[in-house]
């Protein structure tokens, strides 16, 4: 089962193989931290373009140990070998790195949300790792709906800052004044 949780991504995230899905997952993560990087031996073109820290290596239960430590957040295993990228999710889990494992919710400890982000709010839309395509349909269906509810959000915070009575204010936002 999985639990709702916003992450810090100030630690580095390793990201192991490159190819579509690495890109699409990399590029997710740009949105948040700059501290990316991604191990393959060979990396889709597209990877040029980002600004991240680019190892090629062949990877395997031998070298990969080498490549996790203590400034590593989580990982993503996203190599063309199902196999290997279990044997890698079992040393990311002896090693209590959290991992995702592309294309399988069973071995993975988080997955990847949809996500909708506004100046002061942070939504995440998930299928629970069961039908992404939905979450990314739902994501667009909501987004006029967050983009209402993000100008009460800055409302909010400000009477907070403010000390006033955060009761008071949202029934003056319900009102519409």
């Amino acid at each position: 089962m999985y639990f709702p949780i916003i992450l810090n991504t100030n630690k580095e995230v390793l990201i192991a193989g490159a190819g579509k899905v690495s890109l699409r997952k990399t590029k997710k993560l740009l949105e948040f931290t700059n501290n990316i990087k991604v191990v393959s031996s060979e990396f889709h073109k597209d990877f040029d373009n980002l600004n991240i820290k680019k190892i090629k290596m062949e990877i395997n239960e031998d070298n990969f140990p080498t490549l996790i430590n203590e400034d590593i957040g989580f990982v993503v295993l996203s190599l063309n070998n199902k196999e290997l990228n279990r044997k890698l999710c079992s040393i990311c889990k002896k090693n209590r790195i959290m991992v995702n494992v592309v294309d399988d919710k069973e071995l993975s400890d988080i997955i990847f949300p949809a996500i909708i982000e506004k100046e002061n709010l942070l939504v995440a839309i998930s299928t629970k790792g069961e039908c992404p395509y939905y979450s990314k349909k739902l994501k667009e269906e909501i987004a006029d709906f967050i983009d209402r509810k993000d100008k009460e959000a800055k409302i909010l915070i400000n009477a907070r800052k403010k000390g006033d009575p955060l009761d008071g204010t949202y029934e003056k936002i319900k009102r519409g004044l």
